[in-house]
C-alpha cells in the first residue's frame, strides 16, 4: 500500500483539497496502480434524445469547469454500440472495466498549463445496447471527484436534461464553487477543531487494535477487486426495515452491524475493526461541491456471544454518530499514526462503504437506474450497500483478488445474508445463536 505522507502542519496544496492531496501523493508514489479509478452507468430505456444528453452533459460540466475535460470539449458524448453482442450489458460493462484498470498517465496527475480544461481524469459515453435501451457510463478518478460528487453530477445531469426536453431553460445552477472545499480544510488544517478531533480518534484507538480479516494471506491492494453483488428482495429488505425501525436507526447500522457478526465470526475474533467512509463535508455549501472529499475512517464495534442484534444495531449508530462528529481528521494521518506497520496508506480491515445516493433518476420521464461498477480501493475487502427508492437494498461484496480465491466472495455474500436475516427477523436473541457457519467452505 503506498504511503500518503504529507507535511503535517502545512495542509493541502493551494487549489487542492485534503483528500485530493493525499489521493495525489499516493498515485504518484505509485503511478502504475488504477486502483483509485471509479464507474458508474445509468441504464435509460425509453426513447432517449441523444442530442439533449448531450448538451445536458456539456451544460452541467460547464457548472463544475473543474472537471470538464479535453474528451468532452471537442463535442458530444462519445457513442459505443453493443447491441449484436449476445450480452450486449456484459459487453459494454467489460470494455468500462478494462478502462477502470488503467492507470492514469502521469502527465495527468498535475493540472494543465495555457488553458482552463481540467486533465482526462474523467469521462463519460453513451452506449447503445439494444433499441430505445442504453447506458449512461461515467469514469472517473478520485482525484477529481469522489462517489458523493458523481451523484451530485448525475443528479443535476438529469435535471438539466428533463429541463430541456420539456423545452424550458434549466434552473440555476446548485453546485458551489471549490474554493469552498479547499478554503475549508485549508481553514481545518492546523486549527483547534483538527486538534480535537484528532485526541479523539487517538484516545478512542490508544491500544492500536489489530484489525481482523477473514482473508487468509497477506498482498498489497490490486487494480481492480473481484465483486458478487446480492439484490435483496421486497420481503428480505423489509425485514431489514424493520430490525432497524425497532432499534431507531437505519438500514445502514443494519448493514455496519452484520458486517462486524460476520467478519468476527469467520476470525473467531471478539472485536471487529472496519473502516467506514465518511463524506468530510461539514463546513457551510460544501454538499453542494462536485469534487473530492470523501475520507475514511476507523468503527470499532465488540461482538460477543450474549449480545443481541438490537444492543449491537445502538452500538453501531453510536460509533457512527460519533465518526460523524469527528470525520474531518483525515484517515491517511490516523493509518500512519495508529497503525504504521500496514503502510500507513489507509485505515486497514473491512471496508463498509454506506452509500446514501439516488439510485433512480429522472430524465423526462425515462427512468435511469444507477450501477455502481467500482468503489475505489479495495485492500482486503468492501461491503457497499444502497438504498432503491422501493427500499430494497443492493449489497456488493468487494475482494482483493490477490487475498481471495475466485469463489470467496459469493460464498461470504452468502453467509453475510443468511446472518443479516437470521439477526433482523431475531433481533433480541443472542447471536451467537443466529449466526451462520463461522468459516468458509
Amino acid at each position: 500500500m503506498p504511503r500518503t505522507d504529507l507535511p503535517a502542519a502545512a495542509g493541502p496544496p493551494p487549489g487542492l483539497t485534503a483528500a485530493q492531496a493525499h489521493i495525489l501523493a499516493a498515485q504518484s508514489a505509485d503511478p502504475s496502480y488504477a486502483g483509485h479509478n471509479v464507474g458508474q452507468y445509468i441504464e435509460l430505456v425509453g426513447p432517449l434524445d441523444t442530442g439533449a444528453l448531450d448538451e445536458a452533459v456539456l451544460h452541467t460540466l460547464d457548472e463544475a469547469p473543474w472537471l470538464r475535460s479535453r474528451l468532452m470539449s471537442r463535442g458530444g458524448l462519445p457513442r459505443l454500440d453493443t447491441s449484436a453482442a449476445a450480452d450486449p450489458v456484459g459487453a459494454a460493462v467489460a470494455l468500462v472495466r478494462g478502462q477502470l484498470a488503467c492507470p492514469p498517465r502521469p502527465e495527468l496527475l498535475t493540472a494543465p498549463t495555457g488553458d482552463d480544461l481540467a486533465p482526462d481524469l474523467t469521462g463519460a459515453l453513451l452506449v447503445t445496447v439494444g433499441p430505445r435501451r442504453h447506458l449512461l457510463v461515467q469514469y472517473f478518478h478520485l482525484l477529481a471527484v469522489d462517489g458523493y460528487g458523481v451523484a451530485l453530477l448525475s443528479r443535476r445531469i438529469a435535471e438539466v436534461y428533463t429541463a430541456l426536453v420539456h423545452g424550458r431553460p434549466p434552473g440555476p445552477t446548485p453546485f458551489a464553487p471549490l474554493s469552498l472545499l479547499t478554503d475549508a480544510d485549508r481553514a481545518y488544517s492546523g486549527s483547534a477543531a483538527q486538534a480535537a478531533d484528532r485526541r479523539y480518534w487517538t484516545g478512542r484507538y490508544a491500544d492500536r487494535p489489530v484489525p481482523v480479516s477473514p482473508a487468509g494471506r497477506p498482498a498489497p491492494a490490486q487494480d481492480t477487486a473481484r465483486r458478487h453483488t446480492v439484490h435483496l428482495g421486497a420481503q428480505d429488505s423489509a425485514a431489514v426495515r424493520a430490525a432497524a425501525r425497532s432499534a431507531q436507526v437505519t438500514w445502514a447500522e443494519v448493514v455496519l452491524a452484520t458486517t462486524a457478526v460476520r467478519v468476527t465470526a469467520q476470525v473467531g475474533a471478539r472485536e471487529a475493526v472496519l473502516a467506514v467512509y465518511a463524506a468530510a463535508r461539514t463546513a457551510p455549501g460544501t454538499l453542494r461541491v462536485p469534487a473530492t472529499a470523501v475520507n475514511l475512517l476507523p468503527v470499532r464495534l465488540p461482538v460477543r456471544g450474549a449480545d443481541t442484534f438490537r444492543s449491537l444495531l445502538r452500538a453501531a449508530a453510536g460509533e457512527l454518530t460519533l465518526l460523524r462528529r469527528h470525520q474531518r481528521l483525515r484517515g491517511e494521518e490516523l493509518a500512519r499514526e495508529l497503525w504504521p506497520q500496514y503502510g500507513g496508506g489507509r485505515v486497514p480491515g473491512p471496508v463498509v462503504n454506506l452509500r446514501p445516493f439516488e439510485t433512480e433518476l429522472d430524465f423526462g420521464g425515462i427512468r435511469g437506474r444507477v450501477v455502481s461498477l467500482a468503489s475505489g480501493p479495495v485492500d482486503d475487502l468492501s461491503v457497499s450497500a444502497a438504498a432503491g427508492p422501493d427500499g430494497r437494498l443492493r449489497l456488493d461484496f468487494d475482494v482483493n483478488p490477490a487475498r481471495y480465491e475466485e469463489a470467496e466472495p459469493a460464498r461470504f455474500a452468502r453467509l453475510f445474508t443468511e446472518d443479516l436475516m437470521a439477526l433482523c427477523h431475531a433481533p433480541d436473541v443472542p447471536v451467537a445463536a443466529l449466526r451462520a457457519s463461522p468459516t468458509l467452505h
